[in-house]
């Protein structure tokens, strides 16, 4: 719980969740301002694949930014996550030079999930994996029953960072990245009850798990005990 002391005025001194979303509003609008110079010049080209490529980044930084402020409570249901991987990646764009494919079976069981947060999840994980190989490289989502994974075959995560990746401010990136993304897709499967860790393949390149509650249908009878408590 964050702590707020007062002064005599009986007004907050400090607010440190405040700093840190003054923070992460000051990082993320320079990214944007930068995103819509780059729109800017490709329009002028005209390149519009390359503006629309910005425009979607500006639109998942102030997602991030969004879902980071508000602290978003999230209403789960039941998801095939075959079904949903498939269709995420069917809406997906992806630089040339980088190769996606999906290893699942036909059929899993049902997870507890927000089909929303889930794809800003993924987006995000993505989106790293295509910087770490420098637009050029492959990514593989496996998914077996209640786990999602990521791998890619970019350089791997250093291991003096595995511990703070889900840091919320922690980026490899330099003054690209605004530390938030990984921040956010732990705080939304901690939100689905479950879990997110990153680690590097047996080979090369960065693995994330994504761990999810299986849905359980209710039994016979259930609205009738909730009925009577």
């Amino acid at each position: 719980m964050t702590e707020v002391t007062a002064d005599d005025n009986g007004f907050g001194a400090r607010n440190p969740r405040l700093e840190e979303i003054g923070s992460a509003a000051a990082g993320i609008a320079h990214d944007i301002n930068n995103q819509l110079t780059l729109i800017l010049n490709h329009l002028a080209m005209p390149d519009l694949d390359s503006a629309r490529a910005a425009l979607r980044r500006c639109t998942t930084l102030t997602a991030n930014l969004l879902t980071y402020c508000r602290g978003e409570r999230l209403k789960m249901q039941p998801v095939d996550t075959v079904a949903f991987l498939h269709d995420f990646v069917d809406g997906l764009w992806l630089p040339e030079g980088i190769r996606l494919t999906i290893d699942a079976p036909e059929q899993l069981p049902l997870v507890r999930a927000h089909r929303t947060a889930l794809t800003r999840v993924l987006t995000n994980l993505i989106t790293n994996a295509c910087d770490a190989m420098k637009g050029r490289g492959a990514i593989r989502i496996t998914a077996t029953p209640g786990v999602i994974e990521v791998t890619d075959s970019g350089p791997g995560i250093p291991y003096a960072d595995l511990r703070s990746v889900f840091e919320p401010f922690f980026s490899t990136k330099g003054p690209r990245g605004t530390g938030l993304g990984l921040a956010i897709a732990r705080e939304i499967m901690r939100q689905h009850g479950g879990a997110a860790s990153a680690a590097n393949g047996p080979g090369r390149g960065a693995r994330f798990t994504l761990r999810f509650r299986l849905h359980r249908p209710p039994g016979p009878g259930s609205h009738q005990r909730r009925k009577d408590i």
